[in-house]
């Protein structure tokens, strides 16, 4: 190998490693600007959804203030109702006067399902209208 050949690829080496070090500058500065810009809509993001909170929030106070809620830890102290002085069960077993389910049914009380309906054999005498059903 000449020295011109040597000296040809030395060049050539530090032209690649230049290529190599500005590459990789161009991708930290691309990197850099994706999370300024994934930083900047999440903070749009955190923002909204502090707006939407504030919303359901106000929303909420509204509701009770005008009197559409139906929750009793809400409700104002003038707004007593009457059942609140209801009286008391004596029985322990009437303190539930529903049942929360049906008893279950068994044996013949269980009711059957209705018979499908089966479509009439066709009649092979009319071959015009074998494939119009209007008679069904």
């Amino acid at each position: 190998m000449s020295a011109d050949d040597t000296a040809a690829m030395k060049a050539t080496l530090d032209g690649l490693v230049r290529e190599q070090a500005e590459r990789r500058v161009l991708r930290d500065q691309r990197a850099d600007e994706i999370k300024a810009s994934s930083q900047e809509f999440m903070t749009k993001q955190v923002q909204t959804a502090q707006r939407y909170v504030e919303h359901r929030r106000e929303l909420g106070q509204r509701k009770t203030k005008s009197g559409w809620s139906t929750d009793r830890s809400h409700a104002q102290p003038g707004n007593a109702s009457a059942f609140d002085e209801a009286p008391a069960f004596d029985d322990a077993g009437a303190a539930a006067p529903f049942a929360s389910e049906p008893p279950a049914r068994t044996g013949r009380d269980t009711p059957r399902r209705a018979p499908r309906a089966r479509p009439a054999p066709a009649d092979d005498e009319d071959d015009a209208f074998l494939n119009n059903r209007w008679r069904d």
